[in-house]
Protein backbone atom coordinates (compact mmCIF):
# COMPACT_ATOMS: atom_id res chain seq x y z
CA UNK A 1 0.00 0.00 0.00
CA UNK A 2 1.02 3.57 -0.25
CA UNK A 3 3.04 5.11 2.26
CA UNK A 4 1.36 8.36 4.07
CA UNK A 5 2.96 11.56 4.73
CA UNK A 6 2.10 14.13 7.64
CA UNK A 7 2.73 18.00 7.20
CA UNK A 8 1.69 19.47 10.07
CA UNK A 9 1.01 23.48 9.39
CA UNK A 10 0.55 26.05 12.06
CA UNK A 11 -3.21 27.32 12.66
CA UNK A 12 -6.14 29.89 13.01
CA UNK A 13 -9.18 29.41 15.81
CA UNK A 14 -12.63 28.27 15.31
CA UNK A 15 -15.79 30.16 14.50
CA UNK A 16 -18.66 28.79 12.65
CA UNK A 17 -19.28 25.33 13.53
CA UNK A 18 -17.47 25.24 17.20
CA UNK A 19 -17.51 27.68 19.48
CA UNK A 20 -14.34 28.48 21.64
CA UNK A 21 -14.58 28.47 24.90
CA UNK A 22 -13.02 32.06 27.23
CA UNK A 23 -9.92 30.10 26.45
CA UNK A 24 -10.15 29.86 23.21
CA UNK A 25 -10.39 25.92 22.92
CA UNK A 26 -13.46 24.45 21.15
CA UNK A 27 -16.69 24.30 23.54
CA UNK A 28 -19.57 23.20 21.37
CA UNK A 29 -19.50 19.48 19.87
CA UNK A 30 -20.26 20.52 16.39
CA UNK A 31 -18.41 20.69 13.43
CA UNK A 32 -18.57 21.74 9.92
CA UNK A 33 -17.12 19.32 6.91
CA UNK A 34 -16.74 20.58 2.69
CA UNK A 35 -16.59 18.14 0.74
CA UNK A 36 -15.99 17.95 -2.64
CA UNK A 37 -18.48 16.13 -3.78
CA UNK A 38 -22.56 15.84 -3.03
CA UNK A 39 -25.46 13.52 -3.71
CA UNK A 40 -26.35 13.65 -7.03
CA UNK A 41 -28.45 10.90 -7.75
CA UNK A 42 -31.13 11.11 -5.21
CA UNK A 43 -29.63 9.13 -2.80
CA UNK A 44 -29.93 5.95 -5.20
CA UNK A 45 -26.95 3.59 -3.17
CA UNK A 46 -25.97 2.11 -6.31
CA UNK A 47 -24.21 5.14 -7.16
CA UNK A 48 -21.65 7.42 -5.67
CA UNK A 49 -24.43 8.89 -3.50
CA UNK A 50 -23.66 5.79 -0.84
CA UNK A 51 -20.18 7.17 -0.99
CA UNK A 52 -21.81 10.57 -0.20
CA UNK A 53 -24.00 9.01 2.90
CA UNK A 54 -20.68 6.98 4.20
CA UNK A 55 -18.59 9.71 4.50
CA UNK A 56 -21.54 11.47 5.97
CA UNK A 57 -21.46 9.04 9.39
CA UNK A 58 -25.10 7.99 8.27
CA UNK A 59 -24.63 4.68 6.23
CA UNK A 60 -23.12 1.49 7.17
CA UNK A 61 -22.49 -2.20 5.39
CA UNK A 62 -21.81 -5.55 6.94
CA UNK A 63 -18.43 -5.60 6.89
CA UNK A 64 -15.95 -2.59 7.38
CA UNK A 65 -13.15 -1.31 5.14
CA UNK A 66 -10.38 -0.93 7.21
CA UNK A 67 -7.19 1.93 6.85
CA UNK A 68 -4.85 -0.06 4.49
CA UNK A 69 -7.66 -2.29 2.83
CA UNK A 70 -7.99 -4.88 5.52
CA UNK A 71 -11.60 -6.17 6.48
CA UNK A 72 -13.47 -5.73 9.87
CA UNK A 73 -16.92 -6.52 11.11
CA UNK A 74 -19.75 -3.65 11.42
CA UNK A 75 -23.26 -4.77 10.94
CA UNK A 76 -22.47 -8.26 10.07
CA UNK A 77 -19.78 -10.20 13.33
CA UNK A 78 -18.34 -12.79 10.73
CA UNK A 79 -18.69 -14.00 7.39
CA UNK A 80 -18.31 -17.99 6.38
CA UNK A 81 -17.91 -19.48 2.94
CA UNK A 82 -20.05 -22.77 4.52
CA UNK A 83 -20.36 -23.39 -0.37
CA UNK A 84 -18.52 -22.70 -3.05
CA UNK A 85 -21.47 -20.21 -3.36
CA UNK A 86 -23.09 -19.78 -0.44
CA UNK A 87 -21.96 -17.55 2.13
CA UNK A 88 -23.85 -16.90 5.79
CA UNK A 89 -23.03 -13.43 7.95
CA UNK A 90 -24.50 -13.63 11.40
CA UNK A 91 -25.69 -9.81 12.42
CA UNK A 92 -24.78 -7.66 15.16
CA UNK A 93 -27.20 -7.91 17.87
CA UNK A 94 -28.87 -4.92 19.52
CA UNK A 95 -28.46 -2.78 16.29
CA UNK A 96 -31.27 0.05 15.48
CA UNK A 97 -32.09 1.90 12.76
CA UNK A 98 -32.27 5.47 13.33
CA UNK A 99 -35.92 5.48 13.29
CA UNK A 100 -35.65 2.98 16.16
CA UNK A 101 -36.40 -0.63 14.04
CA UNK A 102 -34.12 -3.01 14.91
CA UNK A 103 -31.57 -3.99 12.56
CA UNK A 104 -32.51 -8.37 11.77
CA UNK A 105 -32.25 -10.59 8.62
CA UNK A 106 -35.39 -9.80 7.38
CA UNK A 107 -34.45 -5.93 7.23
CA UNK A 108 -31.03 -6.58 6.06
CA UNK A 109 -32.18 -9.15 3.22
CA UNK A 110 -34.65 -6.59 1.98
CA UNK A 111 -31.47 -3.63 1.77
CA UNK A 112 -29.50 -6.16 -0.18
CA UNK A 113 -32.35 -7.35 -2.79
CA UNK A 114 -33.49 -4.01 -3.23
CA UNK A 115 -29.58 -3.05 -4.68
CA UNK A 116 -30.00 -6.53 -6.93
CA UNK A 117 -33.20 -5.21 -8.57
CA UNK A 118 -32.12 -1.29 -9.37
CA UNK A 119 -31.74 -0.54 -13.00
CA UNK A 120 -27.87 -0.67 -13.19
CA UNK A 121 -26.62 -1.89 -9.91
CA UNK A 122 -22.95 -2.18 -8.45
CA UNK A 123 -21.04 -3.88 -10.52
CA UNK A 124 -19.54 -5.59 -7.62
CA UNK A 125 -23.20 -6.73 -6.34
CA UNK A 126 -25.16 -7.38 -8.86
CA UNK A 127 -27.42 -9.94 -10.58
CA UNK A 128 -23.97 -10.94 -12.76
CA UNK A 129 -22.24 -11.79 -9.41
CA UNK A 130 -25.11 -12.57 -6.90
CA UNK A 131 -27.97 -14.91 -7.31
CA UNK A 132 -30.03 -14.38 -4.16
CA UNK A 133 -30.09 -13.38 -0.35
CA UNK A 134 -32.39 -14.45 2.23
CA UNK A 135 -32.75 -14.24 6.05
CA UNK A 136 -32.13 -17.24 8.23
CA UNK A 137 -34.23 -16.36 11.37
CA UNK A 138 -33.88 -13.07 12.75
CA UNK A 139 -30.23 -12.90 12.85
CA UNK A 140 -28.43 -14.28 10.01
CA UNK A 141 -28.15 -13.75 6.28
CA UNK A 142 -27.57 -16.03 3.73
CA UNK A 143 -25.79 -14.70 -0.06
CA UNK A 144 -25.53 -17.03 -2.54
CA UNK A 145 -23.22 -16.39 -5.49
CA UNK A 146 -24.09 -16.97 -9.04
CA UNK A 147 -20.17 -19.19 -8.92
CA UNK A 148 -17.60 -19.45 -6.72
CA UNK A 149 -16.56 -15.78 -5.56
CA UNK A 150 -13.92 -15.22 -3.32
CA UNK A 151 -14.43 -11.31 -3.12
CA UNK A 152 -17.75 -11.41 -1.32
CA UNK A 153 -16.75 -9.83 1.85
CA UNK A 154 -14.69 -6.93 0.00
CA UNK A 155 -18.60 -6.31 -2.23
CA UNK A 156 -20.23 -6.20 1.16
CA UNK A 157 -17.82 -3.68 2.44
CA UNK A 158 -18.95 -1.10 -0.39
CA UNK A 159 -21.11 1.64 0.40
CA UNK A 160 -23.08 0.76 -2.59
CA UNK A 161 -24.03 -2.26 -0.29
CA UNK A 162 -25.09 -0.11 2.69
CA UNK A 163 -28.07 -0.97 4.77
CA UNK A 164 -31.43 0.73 5.29
CA UNK A 165 -34.34 0.81 7.39
CA UNK A 166 -37.20 -0.85 5.15
CA UNK A 167 -39.02 2.57 4.91
CA UNK A 168 -36.05 3.91 3.33
CA UNK A 169 -37.15 1.98 -0.14
CA UNK A 170 -41.16 2.25 0.45
CA UNK A 171 -41.40 5.47 -2.05
CA UNK A 172 -39.79 5.69 -5.93
CA UNK A 173 -36.49 7.15 -4.31
CA UNK A 174 -34.44 6.29 -1.35
CA UNK A 175 -34.50 8.36 1.56
CA UNK A 176 -31.63 8.19 4.35
CA UNK A 177 -33.63 10.24 6.76
CA UNK A 178 -33.76 8.34 9.97
CA UNK A 179 -33.19 5.24 8.13
CA UNK A 180 -29.40 4.55 8.44
CA UNK A 181 -27.57 3.00 12.08
CA UNK A 182 -24.36 4.93 12.02
CA UNK A 183 -23.34 7.60 14.44
CA UNK A 184 -25.38 10.26 12.67
CA UNK A 185 -28.82 10.91 11.43
CA UNK A 186 -30.11 13.18 8.78
CA UNK A 187 -32.27 16.32 10.16
CA UNK A 188 -31.88 18.64 7.07
CA UNK A 189 -31.05 18.38 3.78
CA UNK A 190 -30.19 21.50 1.20
CA UNK A 191 -30.01 20.22 -2.20
CA UNK A 192 -26.61 20.03 -3.98
CA UNK A 193 -25.34 22.45 -0.97
CA UNK A 194 -25.59 20.76 2.58
CA UNK A 195 -26.45 18.48 5.00
CA UNK A 196 -27.14 18.60 8.85
CA UNK A 197 -26.60 15.82 11.25
CA UNK A 198 -27.14 15.05 14.89
CA UNK A 199 -25.59 12.44 16.82
CA UNK A 200 -27.40 9.15 17.00
CA UNK A 201 -27.65 8.70 21.03
CA UNK A 202 -28.51 4.97 20.36
CA UNK A 203 -25.26 4.35 18.21
CA UNK A 204 -24.71 0.36 18.39
CA UNK A 205 -20.81 1.83 18.25
CA UNK A 206 -20.82 3.27 21.66
CA UNK A 207 -20.65 6.93 22.52
CA UNK A 208 -20.16 9.68 19.56
CA UNK A 209 -18.09 12.63 20.59
CA UNK A 210 -19.96 15.60 18.13
CA UNK A 211 -23.34 16.44 19.30
CA UNK A 212 -24.01 17.70 15.67
CA UNK A 213 -22.89 18.32 12.16
CA UNK A 214 -22.95 19.77 8.86
CA UNK A 215 -21.63 18.35 5.61
CA UNK A 216 -21.32 21.32 2.78
CA UNK A 217 -20.71 20.13 -0.66
CA UNK A 218 -18.30 22.72 -2.51
CA UNK A 219 -16.59 22.11 -5.50
CA UNK A 220 -14.17 24.92 -5.52
CA UNK A 221 -10.96 23.35 -3.31
CA UNK A 222 -9.48 26.71 -3.05
CA UNK A 223 -12.72 27.54 -1.16
CA UNK A 224 -12.80 24.67 0.69
CA UNK A 225 -9.17 25.38 1.98
CA UNK A 226 -10.29 28.93 2.82
CA UNK A 227 -13.36 27.98 4.45
CA UNK A 228 -11.10 26.33 7.47
CA UNK A 229 -8.97 28.99 7.18
CA UNK A 230 -11.51 31.29 7.93
CA UNK A 231 -13.22 29.60 10.47
CA UNK A 232 -16.39 28.78 8.67
CA UNK A 233 -15.40 24.85 8.84
CA UNK A 234 -13.05 22.55 10.72
CA UNK A 235 -12.65 19.78 7.65
CA UNK A 236 -11.73 20.53 4.22
CA UNK A 237 -11.14 17.73 2.10
CA UNK A 238 -8.80 17.34 -1.21
CA UNK A 239 -7.43 20.61 -1.09
CA UNK A 240 -5.20 22.31 -3.95
CA UNK A 241 -1.35 21.72 -3.90
CA UNK A 242 -1.24 25.70 -3.59
CA UNK A 243 -3.78 25.70 -0.79
CA UNK A 244 -1.41 24.00 1.55
CA UNK A 245 1.06 26.58 0.82
CA UNK A 246 -0.95 28.91 2.20
CA UNK A 247 -1.88 27.52 5.18
CA UNK A 248 1.44 27.21 6.25
CA UNK A 249 1.95 29.86 9.05
CA UNK A 250 -1.67 29.74 10.09
CA UNK A 251 -2.49 29.22 13.58
CA UNK A 252 -4.11 26.21 14.34
CA UNK A 253 -4.86 24.62 11.22
CA UNK A 254 -2.54 21.62 10.00
CA UNK A 255 -3.07 19.40 6.61
CA UNK A 256 -2.49 16.10 6.03
CA UNK A 257 -1.20 14.59 2.75
CA UNK A 258 -1.79 11.35 2.25
CA UNK A 259 -0.61 9.29 -0.97
CA UNK A 260 -3.64 7.51 -2.77
CA UNK A 261 -4.95 4.30 -4.40
CA UNK A 262 -5.73 6.96 -6.82
CA UNK A 263 -4.48 7.98 -10.61
CA UNK A 264 -5.68 11.11 -12.74
CA UNK A 265 -6.41 9.96 -15.85
CA UNK A 266 -6.75 11.56 -19.67
CA UNK A 267 -9.69 9.38 -20.23
CA UNK A 268 -10.76 9.30 -24.30
CA UNK A 269 -13.74 7.80 -26.00
CA UNK A 270 -12.25 4.66 -28.04
CA UNK A 271 -15.93 4.46 -29.82
CA UNK A 272 -15.62 8.16 -31.13
CA UNK A 273 -13.39 8.58 -34.10
CA UNK A 274 -10.54 8.89 -34.55
CA UNK A 275 -10.08 8.44 -30.96
CA UNK A 276 -11.42 4.47 -32.09
CA UNK A 277 -7.86 3.93 -34.04
CA UNK A 278 -4.79 2.81 -30.77
CA UNK A 279 -1.95 4.64 -32.82
CA UNK A 280 -4.61 7.59 -32.80
CA UNK A 281 -4.36 7.22 -28.95
CA UNK A 282 -0.85 6.11 -29.02
CA UNK A 283 -0.48 9.63 -29.90
CA UNK A 284 -2.07 11.68 -27.86
CA UNK A 285 -0.30 9.44 -25.06
CA UNK A 286 3.56 9.96 -26.64
CA UNK A 287 2.42 13.67 -26.71
CA UNK A 288 1.94 14.02 -23.43
CA UNK A 289 4.60 14.99 -20.68
CA UNK A 290 3.39 13.06 -17.40
CA UNK A 291 6.84 14.09 -15.97
CA UNK A 292 6.47 17.76 -16.48
CA UNK A 293 2.39 17.98 -15.39
CA UNK A 294 3.99 16.10 -12.26
CA UNK A 295 5.97 18.52 -11.64
CA UNK A 296 4.36 21.61 -12.48
CA UNK A 297 0.64 21.06 -11.61
CA UNK A 298 1.45 18.90 -8.60
CA UNK A 299 4.60 19.98 -7.33
CA UNK A 300 5.85 17.69 -4.69
CA UNK A 301 2.27 15.41 -4.49
CA UNK A 302 2.28 13.52 -6.76
CA UNK A 303 4.58 11.45 -8.94
CA UNK A 304 4.24 10.21 -13.57
CA UNK A 305 1.43 7.39 -13.62
CA UNK A 306 3.18 4.02 -14.92
CA UNK A 307 -0.70 2.41 -16.03
CA UNK A 308 -3.67 2.91 -13.86
CA UNK A 309 -1.98 1.33 -10.41
CA UNK A 310 0.88 2.88 -8.33
CA UNK A 311 4.30 1.16 -8.48
CA UNK A 312 4.60 -0.83 -5.65
CA UNK A 313 1.25 -1.72 -5.21
CA UNK A 314 1.13 -5.34 -5.01
CA UNK A 315 -0.74 -5.68 -8.48
CA UNK A 316 1.37 -3.15 -10.57
CA UNK A 317 3.48 -4.85 -13.22
CA UNK A 318 6.69 -4.99 -12.25
CA UNK A 319 8.23 -3.24 -14.92
CA UNK A 320 5.72 -0.31 -15.76
CA UNK A 321 7.79 2.95 -16.22
CA UNK A 322 5.72 6.42 -17.15
CA UNK A 323 5.66 6.72 -20.91
CA UNK A 324 8.12 8.89 -21.97
CA UNK A 325 6.97 12.39 -24.18
CA UNK A 326 8.12 12.04 -27.78
CA UNK A 327 6.96 14.61 -30.25
CA UNK A 328 8.43 13.04 -33.00
CA UNK A 329 7.07 9.69 -32.26
CA UNK A 330 3.39 10.98 -31.47
CA UNK A 331 3.59 12.93 -35.45
CA UNK A 332 4.72 9.63 -36.90
CA UNK A 333 1.97 7.81 -35.17
CA UNK A 334 -0.72 9.90 -36.72
CA UNK A 335 0.79 9.15 -40.07
CA UNK A 336 0.90 6.07 -39.61
CA UNK A 337 -2.78 6.29 -38.69
CA UNK A 338 -4.00 8.13 -41.76
CA UNK A 339 -4.48 11.39 -39.56
CA UNK A 340 -3.74 14.45 -40.17
CA UNK A 341 -3.18 16.10 -37.04
CA UNK A 342 -4.75 19.76 -38.15
CA UNK A 343 -7.97 17.19 -38.84
CA UNK A 344 -8.21 16.78 -35.25
CA UNK A 345 -10.17 19.42 -33.04
CA UNK A 346 -10.44 17.79 -29.72
CA UNK A 347 -13.02 18.73 -26.32
CA UNK A 348 -11.79 18.51 -23.43
CA UNK A 349 -13.97 18.10 -20.52
CA UNK A 350 -12.59 19.23 -17.20
CA UNK A 351 -14.32 19.31 -13.89
CA UNK A 352 -14.34 21.75 -11.71
CA UNK A 353 -14.02 19.28 -8.26
CA UNK A 354 -10.93 17.66 -9.77
CA UNK A 355 -7.52 19.15 -7.99
CA UNK A 356 -5.85 21.27 -10.26
CA UNK A 357 -7.99 20.06 -13.40
CA UNK A 358 -8.01 23.87 -14.59
CA UNK A 359 -4.23 24.18 -14.75
CA UNK A 360 -4.05 20.47 -16.00
CA UNK A 361 -6.38 20.75 -18.68
CA UNK A 362 -4.23 24.17 -20.25
CA UNK A 363 -1.23 21.84 -19.90
CA UNK A 364 -2.77 19.00 -21.97
CA UNK A 365 -3.90 21.46 -24.56
CA UNK A 366 -1.00 22.89 -24.56
CA UNK A 367 1.10 19.64 -25.25
CA UNK A 368 -1.42 18.82 -27.83
CA UNK A 369 -1.19 21.76 -29.72
CA UNK A 370 2.57 20.89 -30.22
CA UNK A 371 1.66 17.71 -32.14
CA UNK A 372 -1.24 20.21 -34.38
CA UNK A 373 -3.97 19.08 -32.37
CA UNK A 374 -6.01 21.41 -31.51
CA UNK A 375 -8.06 21.25 -28.03
CA UNK A 376 -10.91 23.19 -26.59
CA UNK A 377 -11.88 23.20 -23.29
CA UNK A 378 -15.21 22.84 -20.94
CA UNK A 379 -15.35 23.21 -17.48
CA UNK A 380 -18.59 23.02 -15.36
CA UNK A 381 -19.44 20.67 -12.34
CA UNK A 382 -18.93 16.56 -12.79
CA UNK A 383 -22.65 16.17 -11.99
CA UNK A 384 -23.24 17.95 -15.11
CA UNK A 385 -20.86 15.91 -17.09
CA UNK A 386 -21.95 12.67 -15.97
CA UNK A 387 -24.48 11.86 -18.32
CA UNK A 388 -22.51 12.89 -21.81
CA UNK A 389 -19.54 10.81 -19.83
CA UNK A 390 -21.56 7.58 -19.85
CA UNK A 391 -23.45 8.43 -23.17
CA UNK A 392 -20.22 8.62 -24.59
CA UNK A 393 -20.90 11.96 -25.91
CA UNK A 394 -17.40 13.88 -25.15
CA UNK A 395 -14.16 13.54 -26.91
CA UNK A 396 -11.36 13.38 -23.89
CA UNK A 397 -12.09 14.10 -20.11
CA UNK A 398 -10.27 14.50 -16.87
CA UNK A 399 -11.04 12.00 -14.19
CA UNK A 400 -9.55 11.30 -10.72
CA UNK A 401 -10.27 7.40 -10.15
CA UNK A 402 -9.48 5.73 -6.69
CA UNK A 403 -9.13 2.00 -7.93
CA UNK A 404 -9.79 0.84 -4.36
CA UNK A 405 -12.84 2.70 -3.98
CA UNK A 406 -15.40 0.21 -4.87
CA UNK A 407 -13.88 -2.79 -2.51
CA UNK A 408 -10.91 -3.19 -1.52
CA UNK A 409 -9.04 -4.65 -4.41
CA UNK A 410 -8.52 -3.52 -7.69
CA UNK A 411 -11.25 -5.83 -9.19
CA UNK A 412 -13.75 -3.93 -8.34
CA UNK A 413 -12.56 -0.52 -10.04
CA UNK A 414 -11.37 -2.71 -13.46
CA UNK A 415 -14.94 -4.64 -13.91
CA UNK A 416 -16.20 -1.27 -13.63
CA UNK A 417 -14.14 0.89 -15.68
CA UNK A 418 -12.88 -1.49 -18.77
CA UNK A 419 -14.71 -4.24 -19.12
CA UNK A 420 -17.38 -4.53 -21.79
CA UNK A 421 -20.35 -4.37 -19.74
CA UNK A 422 -19.11 -2.04 -16.87
CA UNK A 423 -21.04 0.50 -15.19
CA UNK A 424 -18.25 3.23 -15.01
CA UNK A 425 -16.62 1.95 -18.73
CA UNK A 426 -16.45 6.16 -19.52
CA UNK A 427 -13.66 5.33 -22.33
CA UNK A 428 -16.05 2.80 -23.91
CA UNK A 429 -13.51 0.39 -24.17
CA UNK A 430 -14.41 -3.20 -25.36
CA UNK A 431 -11.80 -5.52 -25.53
CA UNK A 432 -12.89 -9.52 -25.15
CA UNK A 433 -9.04 -9.83 -23.91
CA UNK A 434 -9.85 -7.84 -20.51
CA UNK A 435 -12.54 -8.95 -19.60
CA UNK A 436 -11.14 -12.41 -19.62
CA UNK A 437 -8.54 -11.32 -17.86
CA UNK A 438 -11.13 -9.61 -15.25
CA UNK A 439 -13.41 -12.64 -14.96
CA UNK A 440 -10.34 -15.39 -14.19
CA UNK A 441 -9.38 -12.62 -11.56
CA UNK A 442 -12.44 -12.70 -10.09
CA UNK A 443 -12.18 -16.28 -9.99
CA UNK A 444 -8.69 -16.73 -8.45
CA UNK A 445 -8.56 -17.40 -4.45
CA UNK A 446 -5.38 -16.77 -4.14
CA UNK A 447 -4.12 -13.05 -3.80
CA UNK A 448 -0.70 -14.05 -5.36
CA UNK A 449 -2.51 -15.48 -8.64
CA UNK A 450 -5.46 -12.23 -8.27
CA UNK A 451 -3.14 -9.90 -8.57
CA UNK A 452 -1.15 -11.35 -11.57
CA UNK A 453 -3.83 -11.30 -13.55
CA UNK A 454 -4.58 -7.51 -12.31
CA UNK A 455 -0.99 -6.42 -13.77
CA UNK A 456 -2.05 -8.23 -16.99
CA UNK A 457 -4.75 -5.90 -17.64
CA UNK A 458 -2.87 -2.84 -16.93
CA UNK A 459 -0.25 -3.65 -19.27
CA UNK A 460 -2.88 -4.15 -21.86
CA UNK A 461 -4.41 -0.69 -21.49
CA UNK A 462 -1.01 1.12 -21.10
CA UNK A 463 0.56 -0.07 -24.15
CA UNK A 464 -2.97 0.17 -26.46
CA UNK A 465 -3.60 3.58 -24.67
CA UNK A 466 -6.91 2.96 -24.08
CA UNK A 467 -7.03 6.23 -21.54
CA UNK A 468 -3.95 8.28 -20.87
CA UNK A 469 -2.63 7.87 -16.95
CA UNK A 470 -1.24 10.80 -16.07
CA UNK A 471 -0.17 11.23 -12.25
CA UNK A 472 -0.64 9.16 -9.19
CA UNK A 473 -2.37 10.85 -6.77
CA UNK A 474 -1.99 12.40 -2.96
CA UNK A 475 -4.95 13.74 -1.03
CA UNK A 476 -4.37 16.41 1.12
CA UNK A 477 -6.88 17.83 4.16
CA UNK A 478 -6.94 21.07 6.09
CA UNK A 479 -7.92 20.53 9.77
CA UNK A 480 -8.74 22.83 12.59
CA UNK A 481 -8.93 21.80 16.04
CA UNK A 482 -9.46 18.25 14.75
CA UNK A 483 -8.85 14.86 16.34
CA UNK A 484 -9.60 11.51 15.64
CA UNK A 485 -9.64 12.03 11.73
CA UNK A 486 -7.87 9.42 9.37
CA UNK A 487 -7.95 9.96 5.33
CA UNK A 488 -10.05 7.11 4.46
CA UNK A 489 -11.28 6.41 1.07
CA UNK A 490 -15.31 5.41 2.93
CA UNK A 491 -15.81 7.18 6.08
CA UNK A 492 -14.91 11.00 7.35
CA UNK A 493 -17.62 11.53 9.74
CA UNK A 494 -16.90 9.37 12.92
CA UNK A 495 -17.92 8.26 16.29
CA UNK A 496 -14.72 8.94 17.54
CA UNK A 497 -14.18 11.98 15.58
CA UNK A 498 -13.76 15.21 18.08
CA UNK A 499 -12.99 19.05 18.75
CA UNK A 500 -10.36 20.36 20.89
CA UNK A 501 -7.04 21.65 21.51
CA UNK A 502 -4.32 18.51 21.36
Amino acid sequence: MAATALVTVAGCGMSGGAATSGGGAPAARSIVIDEPFGPAADWALETDDAFVLSKAGCLETLVKYESGGTLAPMLATSWTQVKPTVWTLPLRQGVEFQDGTPLDAQAVAGALRHALKVKTPAAAFSPDTVSGVKALGSSTVEVTTVKPDVLLPQSLASPNTGILAPKAYAAGAIDPKGTCTGPFAITKEIPQQAIDLRRNTSYWGGHVQLASAEVRFIADGGKRATQVRTGEAQIARKIPVTSVQELKGQSGIRTKTTELSRTTELVLNNKKSPLDTTKVRQAIQAAIDTKAIAAAVYPGVSRPAVGPFAPGDAWAPKVARPVKADVAKAKSLLAEAGVAPSSLKLTLLAYNEGAGFADLASVIQSQLKAIGIKVSIRTGEYASMEPDLLAGKFDMALLSRNYLGDLPDPYGFLTQDYTCKGAYNLAHHCDPKVDALVKKAGATASATGRYALYADVATRLQSRAVDVFLVHETESVALAGVRGYTIQPYYTLTADLSLGAK
